[in-house]
């Protein structure tokens, strides 16, 4: 019955979810039932009965008609073009898995590009390291250097990922019902793990402040001083690590509930929080898919400008909170 029951909604699949096209495939369903009883009775094996049946009912173009959804039928406005099978998306998933790691750890090599250089600053206050000033800041400064080198390849390897996947953003495909369900009950799965990655990302930000006051308070001494700021790269750099993977991997998921189009039934198989995931307006979601890049680059170049690395760390806290407050007044499933 089951192999029945997903060949029925995919039947049903591009059209619009009204109550007529419901009370046909109600009225199909109910058919296709009767069907199954008759020919179980009958004692024909399981594999024939299916096949009898589908070839019975299973040309929606030849019911049209006598189900009362022939203007529906012929109203091609609808077609999604081919399906996307259960393979590719489990394959899109994790490829989506290996792009959401990749961008964190390139946004997170960014964030801590600059602790090597104020882990330098701060040994010189040592006087076995303050004879070699130059060569420790130098050291620091190549270190940084390195460590956004190796975020650029993060980034430039997720989006080739990326990339061998434009035909399900650019193409005209849809998923079917056996594939939506898979997906829905993988994305039902995953709610306690996102909500607690967004909430330990969320609490890290917040919380990069503590150290510094906590050395401030305790009278530090002049390493932890000067130290306290790579503290809290440390402790930011991990909470967006969290954010990021976690805001990408459910990207993934977005991106395949939405190739079924608006307002069919097939679409009303998709999780309400999930149906609607991109932006308002195209501005919107072209500026938040960089939206970490552009922080980092606002950072590096304020802190690199001012060299006041204690204090220009509160633009992180702050990119959270504003990210927060664009996804929620921009998505279109905020509304």
């Amino acid at each position: 019955m089951e192999t029945l029951r997903n060949y029925l909604e995919n039947m049903f699949l591009n059209l619009p979810d009204t109550a007529e096209i419901r009370k046909a495939k109600a009225e199909l369903w109910q058919m296709m039932e009767n069907k199954y009883t008759e020919l179980k009775e009958t004692g024909m094996p399981e594999n024939e009965i299916i096949g009898t049946i589908i070839s019975e009912f299973g040309n929606l173009d030849e019911l049209a008609k006598d189900l009362e959804i022939n203007s529906f039928i012929q109203n091609p406005e609808n077609s999604s073009g081919r399906l996307l099978t259960m393979s590719e998306a489990k394959t899109f998933l994790k490829d989506t898995g290996k792009r959401a790691y990749l961008i964190a750890l390139g946004v997170m090599l960014c964030i801590l590009s600059v602790v090597p250089v104020i882990t330098a600053d701060a040994l010189c206050t040592f006087d076995i390291f303050s004879s070699k000033e130059d060569l420790m800041v130098a050291c620091g400064t190549a270190l940084m250097f390195l460590m956004v080198a190796a975020a650029v390849g993060c980034f430039i390897f997720s989006h080739v990922i990326n990339n061998k996947w434009e035909e399900l953003t650019a193409g005209s495909i849809s998923i079917d019902f056996e594939t939506t369900q898979y997906l829905k009950d993988q994305y039902e799965n995953r709610r306690g793990n996102h909500a607690l990655l967004l909430t330990l990302g969320c609490a890290l930000c917040i919380l990069s402040v503590v150290p510094p006051i906590i050395i401030d308070a305790a009278g530090g001494g002049s390493f932890w001083d000067e130290f306290s700021g790579a503290l809290v790269m440390i402790i930011v750099a991990i909470g967006v690590l969290l954010l990021v993977f976690n805001a990408i991997r459910n990207e993934g998921f977005h991106k395949l509930f939405q190739r079924n189009a608006s307002g069919t039934i097939e679409d009303s198989h998709v999780p309400k929080k999930a149906k609607k995931a991109e932006y308002n307006s195209p501005a919107a979601a072209q500026v938040m898919s960089v939206y970490w890049q552009t922080v980092t680059c606002i950072y590096l170049s304020i802190s690199f400008l001012t060299f006041d690395w204690g204090y220009t760390w509160i633009i992180w806290p702050i990119a959270v909170l504003i990210h927060s407050v664009i996804d929620f007044n921009l998505k279109k499933d905020s509304k």
